[in-house]
């Protein structure tokens, strides 16, 4: 039962990228031995059921498993002196499926990766490559800029009131800003604009209640008091909206379009999230509670929960059942792929990690699908695109990308 505790705590350090040559060699040899298979199965499956919520005991993933423990000591017997310096997920004869995703977690960190193809082997890495020097993953901060074009660095700024806007106080508290209104409002509108960088996100309450996260590289410019008969705010970038209800004001939202046109969501209280990205192929608007109304040059549109707006150059497409844990990813913590392609996947890294992309060579075209914590470093997303047989070179903040097989 001890020696049952410390193979457990030394398979734990392994996951979490802490173990030593001796230490990697002992584990690999444990689990070489036909008596301790079912422990290894038992350690593998119980990550599994934390990263998908759900056991993975079908005969599909048991036969896949008998399969990779006998590669293990296929590959310890072919060569022992290896064992020190090889982790598991590095083995040549390592297979990536549906089913044994869960074995090839890198570092400890809950996540993994799947091409579309059953099963696909794994590249080891070039032995030549450079150590990465880490980045961080993005930051609660933002800039927020005064009606009289004064600017506050959020992140470092203290918590209270942070500015007086007519009658109404700017407000700092536990990494977010709120606006309270203290008397009767000017007939003026006083405006401020909350900016975020590449690399970060941030958090607000309007004077109406209605909540906005902004996701990276994202804006917001708005009236520090909604006054009239509609609340209007316009935005680049992406956003997510928990509007406060009020049918006599209704709920108004401008961006761009692509040809540098205003178009407009408009609600009465609702959730949604708008994506107006300039380097994303459409601008989108995906509904998760209530009804809104999107107008695009001389079209309008009424989306119902569930459904995603997309303004392409030939109007605004409805597309329906769409999959709102993958367009909330951002907001909850996560990227969430699903056969997503290189290109659109690395944008999402550049906008968060604030890097620039490159591309050399010959690109997969294969899809990626899988979940990642938003908070890993840059050098974790890194080795599951090295395992996946994507070729990453960094130089500073640029990532090149290329394929392991070039």
């Amino acid at each position: 039962m001890e020696e049952r505790r410390k193979i457990e705590s030394l398979f734990q350090k392994y996951l979490d990228d802490e173990c030593k040559p001796d230490e990697i060699r002992r584990l690999l040899q444990y689990f070489q031995l036909t008596k301790n298979e079912e422990l290894l199965k038992t350690l593998v499956r119980r990550q599994s059921e934390l990263i998908n919520d759900s056991p993975r005991s079908t005969q599909g993933f048991e036969s896949l498993l008998d399969t990779s423990f006998s590669k293990i000591k296929d590959a310890i017997a072919a060569d022992k002196n290896k064992i020190t310096s090889v982790p598991l997920y590095k083995l040549k004869w390592f297979r990536m499926s549906a089913a044994v995703a869960a074995i090839v977690l890198v570092c400890g960190a809950a996540f993994y990766f799947l091409h579309e193809k059953n099963e696909r082997q794994i590249i080891a890495q070039n032995a030549n490559n450079q150590p990465v020097k880490d980045i961080p993953a993005g930051r609660n901060n933002a800039v927020l800029t005064l009606d009289n074009g004064t600017t506050i660095l959020l992140d470092t700024a203290a918590n209270g009131t942070l500015a007086k806007q007519g009658n109404i106080k700017v407000l700092k508290l536990n990494g977010q800003i709120a606006y309270n209104k203290t008397g009767d409002m000017y007939a003026k509108p006083v405006y401020n604009t909350i900016t975020t960088a590449n690399g970060n996100q941030y958090q607000l309450i309007l004077t109406d209640g209605s909540k906005v996260w902004l996701n990276s590289a994202s804006s917001i410019r708005f009236p520090t008091a909604f006054t009239g008969n509609e609340r209007k705010v316009e935005i680049t970038g992406e956003a997510y909206f928990e509007v406060a209800k009020n049918p006599q004001k209704p709920f108004k939202v401008d961006f761009k379009n692509k040809a540098g046109e205003k178009d407009e969501i408009e609600v009465l209280g609702t959730h949604f999230n708008v994506n107006t990205y300039s380097d994303e192929p459409d601008m989108k608007t995906t509904l998760l509670e209530g009804s809104v109304k999107i107008k695009a040059g001389n079209k309008i549109e009424m989306l119902s929960p569930g459904q995603q707006a997309r303004i392409t150059s030939d109007g605004i497409e409805i597309k329906r059942n769409v999959d709102l844990d993958n367009v909330m990813a951002w907001k909850n913590g996560y990227f969430i792929f699903d056969n997503t392609d290189i290109y659109t996947l690395m944008r999402q890294v550049s906008r968060w990690y604030n890097v620039d992309v490159i591309y050399e060579g010959k690109i997969t075209e294969e899809g990626f699908s899988g979940k990642i914590s938003r908070e890993v470093p840059l050098s974790k997303f890194i080795k599951v695109l090295q395992l996946n047989d994507v070729h990453v070179k960094t130089e500073g903040r640029k990532m090149i990308i290329g394929s392991a097989n070039d």
